[in-house]
């Protein structure tokens, strides 16, 4: 998430709390809003209270909940550690998915793919969402990318793919040449 995506929600989160608790106020007590809990609370609209109390339940977890999405980290992505004669050389999960798309896309009858590295000390899973083409066979097709990642990142990187996990997203519209004009 970009810097400026967390301050928007940061934002919104303080905002959304503020409203919460001046709800709470509302409902509940004493407060400097006394103007609008006379009038939305006891006057002409007297029946609010619940409202105003439903209203607070959902505006404080939503608030506290945009707060945790702001500031949570999404963890240190986990890479390879391989040991040559000279020192560590570690391959980072992108580099992995990046390889994994580009393997994949050497397939036939692939239009989109989106992919996921679970590394976990030396075992490397690998997750593929493929979008195909509507002329293909899926089974054909997931077996194929199944046997050339496990090939392709044994011999690129070094490490034996444990599992490769094949999910076919969608069928993809049919492509049609392009017509010269």
């Amino acid at each position: 998430m970009k810097i400026h995506d967390r301050a928007v929600i940061l934002i919104s989160a303080i905002l959304l709390l503020l409203v919460g608790i001046i709800f709470v106020a509302m409902a509940f007590g004493p407060n400097p809003t006394s103007f609008f809990s006379n009038v939305f609370l006891t006057r002409q609209y007297g029946g609010l209270r619940p409202i105003v109390i439903v209203l607070a339940i959902i505006c404080l977890p939503m608030g506290g909940y945009l707060i945790w999405l702001t500031f949570r980290s999404r963890g240190r992505r986990k890479s390879i550690v391989r040991a040559t004669g000279l020192g560590d050389v570690r391959i980072s999960s992108l580099a992995i998915e990046t390889l994994i798309k580009r393997g994949v896309r050497e397939v036939p009858g692939i239009q989109d793919v989106d992919t996921v590295v679970d590394v976990s000390g030396d075992d490397l899973e690998v997750h593929v969402s493929i979008v195909v083409s509507p002329d293909v066979s899926i089974p054909g097709v997931a077996e194929q990318i199944q046997a050339k990642l496990g090939r392709y990142i044994s011999d690129t990187i070094g490490v034996d793919v444990s599992k490769v996990t094949v999910h076919v997203r969608n069928v993809g519209q049919e492509q049609r040449p392009q017509r010269v004009v």
